[in-house]
């Protein structure tokens, strides 16, 4: 978006008296003159500074370097604004880098806000869903100027849009019970089993991960193949492995139930952060986590959906189903899983989509991007709240397409822990 111009020009009087005065009144207007019209498609209040101070010893975004006089996220005057996120200074039409013009030595993202502080506002630093700290042109400095511009990332959140740590009532006791795959808990007919993060503070909270596994495996199948007992969810995470009530009919909806009282004694046990629990699974265990993300999503922040089927009793409407909130999916299907078919995968997609309110418009998910992930982020969702999508030929379960793919731990990571 252009940011039009305006200069002042002076006609020279007969009398040197007449052009002092009319000297000093050009030198008043080119330091406070209205700032013109547009922002960053990332800032929020779009300021932009003077109009003619492109390059002005005194121009807004100089000594004070706070993108204007009125603009506190838009572009520092004189400059175009940057896009993507922090607005910043594109330099002005006499060259930055003047004494004091923006882009130059001091101008905005030198020491101003599209600098340490990433102006295009406090709470839109990126955009939705976009870059984590930054938008385009944020951390160091306008373009022009005599540090590099920042740049933004995708699918991530910003640090100012993170959620407060939520410690749960299980903060501070020492020693809990675990139990192990050979000997587990129980909960309401369930069993399960807890691996504590390596090292585990008990006076500090950690996120949490339930993981369940697909019929007719043992409880011990999500320890074994899911792939977050190695670093970095070994050390950062808490880890339950919970069990249907029969393995042979695996997860369905008669097991909805007894998801609170697990939660409860989950969070009473450990020191959890409750503002960042997360439900996975495969196969039927996919089809639970597919459920509790609408049913439980007052206490959920992200569900993986992982092969997943019908499953009447929670059918795929938006428009039928009233949802306790919302989360982040990350829905995942073979594209050709021989097992169940991959019809279900795009209507569990779908479903998180209206549920969240994205629009159609998909972004591939850098690194996720050849055909045994094939990941893309549905673009407009509710903010904090994208929807990922993974149409996969990962040959995992005996080339059926059915399995938990390889790429699933390092991407359910990649995502979740940047909240």
């Amino acid at each position: 978006m252009g940011i039009s111009r305006t200069r002042s020009s002076f006609t020279s009087p007969s009398s040197a008296l007449f052009a002092g005065v009319l000297l000093g009144l050009g030198a008043f207007i080119g330091c406070s003159s209205p700032g013109d019209s547009g922002g960053g498609s990332g800032g929020i209040t779009g300021g932009t500074g003077g109009s003619s101070s492109s390059g002005g010893s005194s121009s807004s975004g100089g000594n004070a370097a706070t993108g204007g006089s009125t603009g506190s996220g838009g572009a520092s005057s004189g400059g175009s604004p940057g896009s993507g996120g922090a607005v910043v200074s594109s330099g002005g039409t006499t060259a930055s880098g003047g004494a004091t013009s923006s882009g130059g030595a001091t101008a905005s993202g030198g020491t101003g806000t599209a600098g340490a502080t990433a102006s295009g506002g406090s709470a839109a630093t990126g955009g939705k869903g976009g870059a984590i700290v930054t938008g385009q042109g944020g951390a160091a400095g306008g373009r022009g100027g005599s540090s590099p511009s920042g740049s933004g990332g995708a699918g991530g959140m910003s640090t100012t849009d993170k959620v407060p740590v939520n410690p749960s009532s299980g903060c501070g006791k020492a020693s809990p019970a675990v139990g192990s795959s050979g000997s587990p808990l129980t909960v309401s007919s369930h069993k399960y089993y807890a691996k504590l993060p390596t090292s585990y503070d008990p006076s500090k909270p950690y996120p949490l991960l339930f993981m369940f596994n697909p019929t007719n495996n043992p409880i011990s199948w999500a320890e074994q193949n899911a792939g977050f007992e190695t670093a970095p969810a070994k050390d950062a995470w808490i880890r339950v492995y919970p069990d249907p009530a029969s393995e042979a009919n695996g997860w369905g909806a008669s097991d909805v139930s007894f998801f609170q009282p697990l939660y409860d004694q989950v969070t009473g046990a450990y020191c959890v952060d409750k503002a960042r629990v997360f439900a996975a699974g495969e196969s039927s265990g996919g089809d639970f986590a597919g459920i509790l993300g609408c049913e439980h999503a007052d206490v959920l922040r992200g569900v993986v959906p992982c092969s997943t089927k019908d499953v009447s009793a929670y059918p795929l409407d938006a428009t039928k189903r009233k949802c306790m909130g919302e989360v982040t999916p990350l829905v995942m299907q073979g594209k050709n899983d021989t097992v169940v078919l991959p019809v279900n995968g795009p209507k569990m997609r779908d479903f998180y989509a209206a549920v969240n309110h994205c629009t159609s418009m998909t972004t591939p998910v850098q690194g996720y991007t050849d055909t045994l992930s094939n990941c893309v982020e549905f673009q407009g969702c509710d903010g904090g709240y994208p929807v990922y999508w993974c149409s996969h030929t990962d040959p995992n379960y005996s080339n059926t397409n059915h399995g938990w793919p390889t790429f699933a731990p390092k991407f359910v990571w990649a995502i979740f822990s940047a909240y």
